[in-house]
């Protein structure tokens, strides 16, 4: 028997139209599915209740896979790929696998021989990195750092250090409610630093800034609690 695919499915960015995420084709094909794996199934049925189903919202099989999920159930979250129904893969936010779960499925998907087709759709990483105006060629995407002053201020150095090797743009997010102390950490960088603050990136209140430290420090900053991708690069 024939497997099915599983498709990686974005989502906005910024909480608004499912229609604006994915591109027309792909619509078509999400609307044709009835099975799912998300991260939180109010979300998920909030975003497919915005487009026209070809099954009923309440038939369709959804599934959750988030952080608290364990490795063990994820071959029990596929089996409809087994029999050869699709499977599409949704977040909350943005891509499925950056910096958001789904990464172990596709990677069992990928030994079983099943076909991974990703969507297209919104990035805030990407879509920071290309408007800031730093090394686009060569950069790492390091994720959270550490919540604890000194170990983040370690973490920091670390990037730090890449960044004068060579090594390319360094890209990092926070969980919104610590962003000021992220900041204030960055900050304390050499003054020939560049720093880019993307914020709320894919919402109409999206601001993109790079300035050197030394800039950023003779203003008065006050971040609020919401998504924002951090990049320091030369």
């Amino acid at each position: 028997m024939n497997r099915g695919k599983l498709y990686l499915i974005p989502t906005p960015i910024s909480g608004e139209d499912f229609n604006t995420a994915i591109l027309p084709c792909d619509i078509k094909i999400v609307s044709n599915l009835n099975h799912f794996v998300v991260e939180t199934p109010k979300v998920a049925r909030a975003y497919l209740s915005s487009i026209k189903l070809s099954t009923p919202i309440q038939e369709i099989d959804i599934r959750v896979y988030n952080e608290h999920s364990k490795e063990e159930e994820i071959q029990d979250l596929i089996q409809p790929l087994m029999i050869g129904k699709d499977i599409g893969l949704m977040t909350d936010a943005g891509t499925p696998c950056i910096a958001d779960p789904g990464e172990k499925i596709v990677m069992l998907c990928q030994k079983l021989g099943v076909e991974v087709i990703p969507m297209i759709g919104p990035s805030s990483i990407f879509l920071t990195l290309m408007a800031s105006g730093l090394d686009a060629e060569r950069f790492v995407f390091n994720g959270y750092l550490a919540k604890k002053t000194n170990r983040r201020k370690r973490d920091l150095n670390k990037l730090l250090n890449c960044v004068y090797k060579g090594e390319g743009t360094q890209i990092f997010i926070e969980t919104p409610y610590r962003n000021q102390a992220m900041f204030e950490s960055l900050l304390k960088l050499p003054d020939n630093i560049n720093l880019c603050l993307g914020i709320e990136v894919g919402s109409k209140n999206a601001k993109i800034i790079t300035q050197p430290i030394t800039i950023w420090r003779q203003q008065k900053v006050v971040l609020e609690k919401v998504p924002i991708i951090f990049l320091i690069g030369k």
